[in-house]
């Protein structure tokens, strides 16, 4: 009996044991480290709304992150009022985390759309791939680059601190 016991003692504990580990395993695998300062950006297979490959430019002082329609809205509204060359002209790029749209919604409704911007906009189609970029739902992530290194990373839902991380104020 006393040995019965013991094993059965053992078992569990081995059990219970055995699936923390497993249970650790698994959490570190499916963790990813979010951006922050210090940081280089990662090297993602971009493509624009034209579906070109768009690698971010070296010289790229500024990157606009969005991940909802909600940020969209707040960086296109600043952006449709400017010229073709603008987020250019500010060293910008912006970048849009499109994989969870449906695709029948991206192929004839976003695409067509996000072609008649005068910007370029780059984007990641498939999962895990922005996963580093630290987000808030409804707002922009904007990072701040120093020779490809992250110097600042801001996330705002206010159209005017974004408008202003892009002018540099």
């Amino acid at each position: 009996m006393y040995l019965t016991r013991s094993l059965s003692i053992g078992f569990k504990l081995f059990f219970i044991f055995s699936i923390l580990v497993v249970s650790s395993l698994f959490a570190e695998e499916q963790a990813t480290q979010t951006l922050k300062v210090g940081d280089p950006l990662p090297e993602i297979p971009y493509t624009n709304q034209w579906e070109e490959p768009s690698p971010i430019p070296k010289e790229t002082t500024k990157v606009f992150f969005i991940s909802d329609m909600d940020a969209s809205k707040i960086i296109h509204t600043i952006l449709e009022k400017e010229n073709k060359g603008y987020l250019e002209s500010k060293q910008a790029v912006l970048i849009s985390d499109i994989h969870r749209m449906p695709s029948l919604i991206t192929r004839f409704v976003a695409l067509p759309k996000m072609k008649s911007y005068p910007y370029t906009l780059r984007l990641v189609r498939e999962e895990k791939l922005a996963d580093p970029f630290p987000r808030t739902k409804g707002s922009v992530t904007m990072i701040q680059l120093k020779q490809g290194k992250i110097t600042k990373i801001q996330i705002s839902n206010i159209e005017k601190e974004v408008k202003e991380f892009l002018e540099g104020l």
